[in-house]
């Protein structure tokens, strides 16, 4: 058994019948005709990853329907009441990027997110972003280091409501041609699960919390 119980949790929803369930939100559509589907992206990369987990006998589980989008209260209740009974999880929620609808520029880049304030939290996402950094040195980690550390701070709804530690990895702007492409990409998705199973095994290794 290893020390942590992860709790995967891929963004949005899948495609059921050849229809992505979270449209119109939460996808992309170029000028040329290219569509990027974040929740069918997020799905890849975490399955990816769960072969790593298997391979290596590192306790998982996860938070979301490989088709519907799950509410989030949803996927929280389950993993608070395994938080209950194994004391030990820490929840990832696994996304990517996108620019508000009306701003200006493009956005780039990663960022791990943490609740508010000071958690056992932080220390697990400064593992993620110190691989991240390593790992994927050709794209920018948009940290905030106001508080010492490297992860940035929101209320979002699976970092506040989680009993457990919890973070949210945005992994680029799937609205940025380069970094989407990237994302689309074998080599891309590959990377991006290697870079997550890397942190998760330095954290079952340092035993931060």
């Amino acid at each position: 058994m290893s020390k942590y119980l992860w709790l995967l949790d891929a963004g949005h929803g899948g495609m059921n019948n050849g229809k992505y369930t979270t449209a119109p939100a939460k996808m992309h559509v170029f000028d040329d005709g290219l569509v990027f589907y974040e929740g069918v992206n997020n799905r890849n990369i975490v399955n990816r990853l769960i072969q790593w987990l298997q391979r290596n006998q590192i306790d998982f589980m996860t938070m979301h329907d490989e088709v519907e989008d799950t509410p989030l209260k949803q996927r929280v209740l389950v993993a608070n009441a395994m938080h209950a009974q194994e004391k030990r999880c820490i929840y990832l929620s696994i996304h990517s990027d996108a620019m508000p609808d009306g701003a200006h520029g493009k956005g780039s880049g990663f960022a791990i997110y943490t609740s508010k304030g000071q958690t056992a939290s932080d220390a697990v996402a400064q593992i993620f972003c110190d691989t991240y950094h390593r790992e994927l040195p050709q794209f920018r980690l948009r940290e905030d280091r106001t508080d010492g550390d490297d992860d940035r701070e929101e209320n979002f709804y699976v970092l506040r409501k989680t009993s457990c530690p919890a973070i949210l990895l945005e992994n680029l702007f799937f609205d940025n041609r380069q970094e989407a492409e990237f994302l689309l990409s074998d080599r891309g998705r590959q990377k991006l699960a290697d870079a997550l199973f890397v942190s998760i095994l330095t954290t079952e290794k340092m035993k931060p919390i």
